[in-house]
């Protein structure tokens, strides 16, 4: 590294950087989740019932049968092994949806078996008193989202998704707004 350079990286890298959503030092809330220890991650999405890491992003929606889904079996499982949270991926490379989105992307509402499964993992894990994440992938095989062909229309769909993750699934105790950056709107829930 140059040493012109490095003495502004070293400047940077002392001044206190804050989310703009929750007004926090990044270093304060990357502390905030180191303290949460022990938790899972549940990768239970369409790649399930395919047998697969990443699920066939031209499957039929109607592949995704959850006939046995039992949240409180996972709750179990994390409580049995000392955990305080979890994470659960909504929304994988595949691109399938595992809530009923209102975007035209494939999810579990066009299934036989439509069950929410956000909603029933969030219920679980807040009755039982155990913190709840959600892992959302914005790249999307199924609907050609990628590095390099991103578009304003496929911009507003992550948008639209997440915006609806937040306000369906957010913490129940907490102030959503909206707030105005640049030419977008940002949509944020935060605890009370």
């Amino acid at each position: 590294m140059l040493a012109s350079s490095h003495g502004a990286a070293t400047e940077q890298n002392d001044m206190p950087h804050s989310t703009p959503r929750r007004r926090l030092p990044i270093q304060h809330l990357q502390q905030r989740f180191v303290d949460l220890r022990f938790g899972m991650f549940i990768h239970f999405n369409m790649a399930t019932f395919q047998d697969r890491e990443w699920g066939d992003p031209t499957s039929p929606a109607d592949l995704f049968r959850p006939t046995a889904l039992d949240t409180d079996q996972w709750v179990a499982a994390a409580q049995s092994a000392n955990m305080s949270w979890a994470c659960l991926t909504s929304r994988h490379h595949d691109g399938f949806c595992i809530w009923p989105t209102k975007s035209a992307a494939a999810n579990v509402g066009q299934t036989l078996h439509s069950t929410d499964i956000v909603r029933a993992y969030v219920n679980s894990f807040r009755k039982a008193g155990l913190r709840v994440g959600l892992y959302y992938s914005i790249l999307s095989l199924r609907d050609d989202i990628r590095h390099f062909n991103v578009t304003s229309v496929k911009v507003q769909l992550i948008k639209d998704q997440l915006t609806e993750l937040l306000t369906r699934y957010g913490e129940p105790d907490s102030q959503c707004s909206t707030e105005p950056r640049g030419t977008a709107r940002v949509e944020s829930c935060e605890p009370l």
